[in-house]
């Protein structure tokens, strides 16, 4: 069994995309595959309104606030609320297409618990692209052992993923995976494939103008995860 975390903010048409792929997926793939969507407060098309059934269990859980640029609070959000064993955490704008998600099933006994994995990805032409990571094929215990992903850096571009990825190379080796791709859209294939809203790299936002984040020394393990309120949609 793998569960499928997925942060979404006003991305209908990107979320629909990913509920159109899993209503393919083969009985065999729906037996051992279940999906957990966190919707980050979005103020407007909330993902409640796309939401319909595609063959396996989908839970929506829905923060209460609208942080900006809360991917740190909605990615501990969706594995808190996973259920123990295998996780693939990733981004919107990435999707498992039916043929990787068989691959994944397939393989998945031969994975190691103490290793977390990487992925490769192509664009969603069939052009490649190189690897993404901040995309994890990983044990939700692993994510606990390192606290998650900091939420003091909430509210700032950059999302402190590469915090994350020092604090979970001090405990845990990765393995790139060969046989098991996702496939990235762009703004060019789908318009809100990814967030629209808040600035990003140069911005106000962007993390490297916070001196509190820049003098944070990793690694180090986070505290205080779920700092807003949340609750359960369906």
């Amino acid at each position: 069994m793998i569960t499928l975390v997925y942060a979404y903010y006003q991305n209908p048409m990107m979320l629909c995309r990913h509920l159109q792929e899993w209503e393919t997926y083969s009985p065999d793939v729906k037996e051992n595959v279940r999906a957990v969507i966190v919707d980050d407060g979005s103020p407007t098309e909330p993902a409640i309104e796309q939401i319909r059934e595609v063959g396996f269990q989908v839970e929506l859980y829905r923060i209460k606030e609208n942080i900006p640029l809360n991917l740190p609070g909605a990615r501990n959000l969706g594995m808190r609320m996973a259920p123990e064993g295998w996780c693939l955490l990733t981004d919107s704008d990435h999707l498992l297409q039916k043929d990787d998600a068989e691959n994944l099933i397939a393989i998945l006994p031969t994975l190691k618990p103490e290793i977390f994995y990487w992925l490769p990805r192509e664009w969603a032409d069939g052009r490649g692209l190189h690897p993404h990571h901040n995309s994890y094929i990983m044990q939700r215990s692993l994510y606990w052992l390192v606290g998650g992903t900091d939420e003091d850096f909430s509210g700032w571009w950059g999302a402190g993923e590469g915090a994350f990825r020092a604090n979970l190379t001090r405990v845990a080796k990765h393995v790139d995976l060969s046989d098991v791709y996702l496939t990235h859209y762009g703004r060019g294939d789908i318009p809100d494939a990814s967030t629209r809203e808040w600035g990003r790299r140069g911005s106000q936002y962007d993390w490297t103008g916070n001196p509190i984040l820049r003098a944070k020394q990793v690694p180090y393990k986070p505290e205080n995860p779920l700092r807003f309120e949340w609750e359960r949609v369906s």
